[in-house]
């Protein structure tokens, strides 16, 4: 029979998976799956964490939904308080959101309502950047620019949004050009951007701090974010930090600005990991001067910012994620990121054929965010792209990764945080089997026609 759902891919048949234990998930022909990639860099706990399920169960059996016009609840109200608590005062808000599409474009419209109480209604434009990726509503495809997602959307997008190049040293960097140099360029382009449209018609500058699937786990130069943070300040644009594919520690540390220059933006949006996938949440995080300037503009009697969810503040979802963000602090699983992303790392560089590492194909990222990109390998000497085969073999191997296909030939590992070192060698084991499958295929396919 077939699927009365519109599925992503409408010409490939999915598994339907059934229950979930640790990093594995198992379909309901009893394979299981070790979750390589947390879906989407969602399952940052794993499966069936009994901990996270029973706090949502007894959430439920109290109060499973109160609008936000008219109320607040205990586990959205705990859960704002440890997101603050734990971003070294650099945040004075939470709003909560159900994806992280819906977090993009309320950091998008609190920035514009911002201008609007600072008496600066000319500041309509954004710049972000190029093979970038921030959501996939109207809004936060505009922001972004992954060429695949946006090409038959691109006439209804709004033309406010603008990009400059992308931060992605490892291909981009010129022979004998130095990071410093290298970041010079890339400044300079937003100066000029800036300089077009006129600094005093920019709302905010958006970036991902480590960009995700659109560039395979690429993180910002050293100095790349303080960098955006002056040029901003000078300007009066506030800075977004998309994090919420590598935020909440995913990276290695708990925000991944942490580790890229230390500097906090103004505005961040988190998501994925932040409920762990046991319930949809997204969030964003406001600095002092953004609640400040909306709390002032409310006691002047200013027009409300209308901008509102229905499902926003979801008590259930709020109290599913208060315990998942307990949980990686008392169990110290942002320091088991940082130690199993380098084993993780250690063990794709070791394992990578030597005749694609001479043609380009390296390892990168941080944390438990780790990209290996193939180069211009499958494009040039193999036929087409590798990630897509090479993920799909994974797969039927017994492991789940994400191809990243719009930008860059690469496969992206982000395991849940409770990964073991048997458990990333297994994962490492079944890719690199499906990779050398992978390309034995294509050779002996080559060498017979």
């Amino acid at each position: 029979m077939s699927s009365a759902i519109l599925h992503r891919s409408l010409d490939k048949t999915y598994p339907e998976a059934v229950s979930g234990e640790g990093v594995f998930l198992i379909t309901r022909a009893g394979d299981r799956i070790l979750d390589g990639s947390s879906g989407a860099a969602v399952s940052c706990l794993g499966h069936n964490n009994r901990e996270v399920i029973d706090a949502i169960v007894k959430q439920t059996q109290s109060l499973s939904f109160a609008h936000t016009l008219f109320f607040t609840s205990d586990p959205a109200e705990q859960l704002a308080l440890h997101l603050l608590a734990e971003s070294r005062a650099a945040f004075a808000k939470v709003s909560f959101l159900c994806s992280g599409s819906e977090a993009v474009e309320s950091a998008l419209k609190i920035a514009r309502q911002y201008h609007i109480y600072r008496g600066e209604p000319a500041r309509v434009n954004f710049v972000g950047r190029a093979h970038s990726y921030h959501g996939n509503t109207l809004g936060a495809l505009a922001a972004g620019n992954n060429p695949a997602r946006r090409g038959t959307f691109g006439p209804i997008l709004a033309p406010v949004f603008h990009h400059v190049s992308r931060c992605f040293y490892d291909a981009d960097v010129g022979e004998g050009q130095s990071e410093e140099s290298y970041e010079d360029g890339l400044i300079a382009e937003f100066e000029a951007k800036i300089g077009e449209l006129g600094p005093e018609t920019v709302a905010a500058i958006i970036v991902e701090p480590v960009v995700g699937s659109t560039l395979g786990a690429a993180p910002a130069t050293k100095t790349y974010l303080p960098r955006l943070r002056k040029l901003c300040d000078r300007h009066g644009i506030l800075l977004i930090f998309d994090e919420v594919m590598c935020g909440l520690g995913r990276s290695g540390t708990y925000h991944a600005w942490e580790q890229l220059g230390g500097v906090p933006p103004d505005l961040q949006t988190v998501g994925k990991g932040l409920a762990a996938g046991y319930q949809p949440l997204s969030a964003v995080l406001m600095a002092g001067k953004i609640s400040e300037a909306f709390e002032a503009a409310s006691a002047e009697g200013a027009e409300k910012f209308a901008s509102g969810h229905t499902f926003q503040g979801h008590a259930v979802a709020c109290a599913g994620a208060l315990t998942v963000q307990r949980i990686l602090k008392r169990d110290g699983l942002v320091r088991n990121v940082a130690e199993m992303g380098e084993l993780l790392r250690d063990l794709l560089e070791k394992g990578l054929p030597a005749d694609l590492v001479a043609r380009g194909a390296r390892v990168r990222g941080v944390g438990l965010f780790r990209a290996v990109d193939f180069g211009t390998v499958g494009r040039e000497e193999l036929g087409a792209p590798l990630a897509g085969e090479v993920g799909e073999e994974t797969f039927g191997r017994g492991a789940a990764v994400y191809p990243c296909s719009a930008a860059v030939d690469a496969i992206l590992f982000a395991p849940p945080f409770i990964i073991s070192n048997e458990e990333v060698a297994l994962l490492v084991d079944i890719f690199l089997g499906a990779l050398n499958s992978v390309i034995e295929g294509r050779r002996a396919r080559q060498l017979s026609s």
